[in-house]
């Protein structure tokens, strides 16, 4: 992106907080068609459940709209509705929990007692490799949730750790450590999926 398109879209973004802040229905309108998908593929990631999903994002709409008042531009509109998404997953998510035992406790009590040395890791790297798409995006959306959202916006989503750091609201050192220790979770949770197909 050259300068001076980068210079016309932070106008064009200016412009429309301009008439978001003067409760212009359109403007709102168009901020929802602008993030819409974006918002929903990350509470979807999230939740894996579209029920939950679309109820994130429609929590989400609403906590912005009140919110736009307010908006001070310290952030990019964008970082600061990612910011939003990112708290009402969790929010929503801790509600459930605190609700009803979920598959989160049922998977976080299963690894607790699966954990175990695979001497067959060269076995056990290709099966990780070759999983289905589908089961690691199950284990991603049972990760405990201070991991779930930074390994869904840097692995995949593909942000920056400044961009997660800047959204998540916490440190950079807090985001790699999240990071890290998701990826390890997810890891030991596949590869005891894996270690159960091959006995």
């Amino acid at each position: 992106m050259t300068p001076e398109s980068k210079q016309i879209e932070q106008q064009d973004e200016l412009e429309l907080i301009g008439r978001l802040q003067r409760g212009d229905q359109k403007a709102f309108a168009r901020l929802v068609s602008l993030y819409e998908k974006n918002v929903y593929r990350i509470c979807w990631r999230f939740f894996m459940n579209e029920e939950d999903a679309l109820d994130a994002v429609q929590e989400v709409f609403i906590k912005v709209y009140r919110a736009i008042g307010r908006f001070e531009g310290r952030a990019s509109l964008k970082t600061w509705i990612y910011r939003i998404a990112s708290n009402t997953c969790i929010s929503i998510a801790e509600k459930k929990k605190r609700e009803k035992e979920g598959l989160l406790q049922t998977f976080m009590t299963w690894w607790a007692g699966e954990s175990q040395d695979t001497p067959e890791e060269e076995v056990l790297d290709r099966e990780i490799r070759d999983l289905n798409q589908k089961i690691v995006a199950e284990k991603v959306a049972s990760l405990p949730e201070a991991y779930r959202m930074p390994v869904i916006l840097k692995d995949m989503e593909g942000m920056p750790l400044e961009k997660i750091a800047e959204i998540l609201d916490v440190p950079l050192g807090t985001v790699k450590s999240r990071i890290n220790r998701g990826r390890r979770i997810l890891q030991e949770s596949l590869q005891a999926y894996v270690q159960g197909r091959l006995e």
